[in-house]
């Protein structure tokens, strides 16, 4: 029988336990979850500086070597996807322009706005209109003005945080951002009006031909997200967003990575101004965002502290006849005054615009263009009030009750329909009807007697009372009268009170 020799793995005994295919799994591969999820998501990294870096306005960036921080807010954006087979390569870029406060201090405007082109492989940057920004870079160079995307921004700064550690971009979020810097637009200075500055009719007019255009919108409506396949079966993505001021109503399309900026914007609340829009005029002008665009999101200004008390007051349903408190406005104190100050209609909308908190009280030299005695007449509403919040019209105030109250209720007050009086014009503007508040002394001067016997009527339609005031519309209309007038912003809405008429 042959003899059978030791083989080598007799040698070594099992120690009778199985390595199992999770346990080498499980292993990993050397790196921490902390490193991992550093290289997958660059942008949460914290970022230590090892050398210090000299912080300075935008205005005061000067081309050249040198490690700087500066701090802005993001007016424009757009991306750009390259495509490169090296593992380490970049896939794109997003182009972004930054501005601060300096516009209003000092240098000049061209010199205050600066493009950061930002490289990124794996991060993904959520970027969006009217976000506070920091850059820390090496370099600042000079941009190709000759190019139209890049002539919006004389300085570029171009980085690459994920593959250099000497650059960081960061966005702040939440309570590092208050929402005061870098909110004032760039050419500003108090009490001036802003260059450039015209209402969005104007500008669909032909207003978009002027160098530099800019426009003050609020936004009306939001839509939704809607996804395009272009010629090059690539996807792309477009929000239309519905924006009006107190003289017109556009879109504003946005295409791109730039649709996402909709997002924290608020219906009647989120002030725009457009920088040189791009327009495209049909039933309803279309307004987008090139690479000059700008697009400031709540500017610090007054104007847009008007536009945004406008669009809230849309928003609500006014009152039909507001009321006037007594002695909230003195017309003995205003016609018997030493200084009488007549006013046109352009300067009591500067004054409002200037000072919206202040009461002040004058003259004003107007045409009348228009009375409706008789169709309201018609219509049985020469009398107006309201109750249990909704509006009550009638012609014969003595007899008519609010059909929600009972009959022991308080008997109700009415008062000539605002709307009697049609628009007000002067050599500068004019006054669109419903937008005054006419007291009862204003209403017995206007019409040179007692009120309740020349507009009551005895239930129907009366022919005699019709033709009565149809002589007195002849009478008044196309006459220029001068109105004893007050302001105050808590007062009847907003709204211009005439506390009395002198012919």
């Amino acid at each position: 029988m042959a003899q059978h020799w030791p083989s080598i793995q007799s040698f070594f005994q099992p120690d009778g336990t199985k390595t199992r295919k999770a346990d080498v799994l499980a292993c990993g591969d050397g790196f921490t979850t902390e490193e991992v999820d550093a290289v997958l998501h660059p942008t949460g990294r914290s970022w230590n500086p090892r050398q210090e870096y000299t912080e300075r306005n935008i205005g005061d960036l000067v081309p050249g070597l040198g490690r700087t921080t500066f701090t802005g807010r993001v007016v424009n954006l757009f991306e750009i996807q390259t495509h490169s087979k090296m593992p380490r390569a970049a896939k794109g870029f997003t182009r972004v322009i930054l501005k601060d406060d300096t516009g209003a201090l000092v240098g000049k405007e061209t010199e205050r706005r600066t493009q950061v082109k930002l490289w990124f492989a794996n991060a993904a940057y959520q970027l969006c209109l009217g976000q506070l920004c920091t850059v820390h870079a090496t370099y600042i160079a000079n941009a190709d003005i000759t190019n139209p995307a890049t002539a919006a921004a004389p300085l570029m700064v171009s980085i690459f945080p994920e593959r250099d550690s000497s650059c960081h971009f960061m966005i702040k979020y939440g309570a590092n951002d208050t929402g005061v810097l870098c909110k004032t637009p760039l050419g500003h200075h108090e009490g001036q009006p802003l260059a450039g500055l015209m209402t969005l009719q104007n500008f669909i007019e032909g207003g978009y031909e002027v160098a530099m255009p800019r426009i003050l919108v609020c936004v009306k409506s939001i839509g939704a997200r809607k996804k395009f396949i272009n010629k090059n079966n690539q996807s792309n993505e477009k929000v239309d967003v519905g924006i009006f001021d107190d003289t017109a109503e556009a879109s504003l399309v946005l295409w791109g990575s730039i649709g996402v900026s909709v997002a924290p914007w608020q219906a009647s609340q989120t002030v725009l101004l457009l920088t040189s829009p791009s327009i495209k005029l049909g039933r309803r002008a279309q307004l987008s965002i090139t690479s000059t665009t700008h697009v400031d999101v709540d500017p610090k200004i007054n104007d847009a502290v008007w536009l945004r008390k406008i669009a809230q007051r849309l928003t609500r349903r006014e009152c039909v006849n507001p009321r006037v408190e007594e002695g909230v406005f003195d017309l003995e104190t205003v016609v018997g005054s030493e200084i009488r100050t007549l006013f046109t209609l352009a300067d009591l909308d500067e004054f409002a615009r200037a000072a919206p908190g202040e009461k002040f009280t004058g003259f004003l030299s107007v045409i009348i263009l228009e009375l409706n005695l008789v169709s309201l007449y018609r219509r049985s509403r020469l009398f107006c009030t309201e109750c249990c919040g909704i509006p009550i019209y009638t012609n014969t105030p003595q007899t008519t009750t609010c059909p929600n109250c009972t009959p022991s209720s308080p008997t109700l007050s009415f008062s000539l329909n605002p709307k009697i009086v049609g628009p007000l014009i002067d050599e500068t503007g004019t006054l669109a009807p419903g937008k005054t508040v006419w007291t009862g002394n204003a209403w017995r001067e206007l019409f040179g007697g007692q009120v309740s016997e020349e507009m009551e009527g005895q239930g129907e339609l009366d022919k005699e009372c019709e033709e009565r005031l149809k002589k007195l519309e002849q009478r008044i209309v196309f006459g220029r009268v001068t109105l004893v007038f007050g302001w105050q912003e808590e007062v009847a809405g907003g709204r211009v009170v005439v506390l009395g008429v002198r012919a």
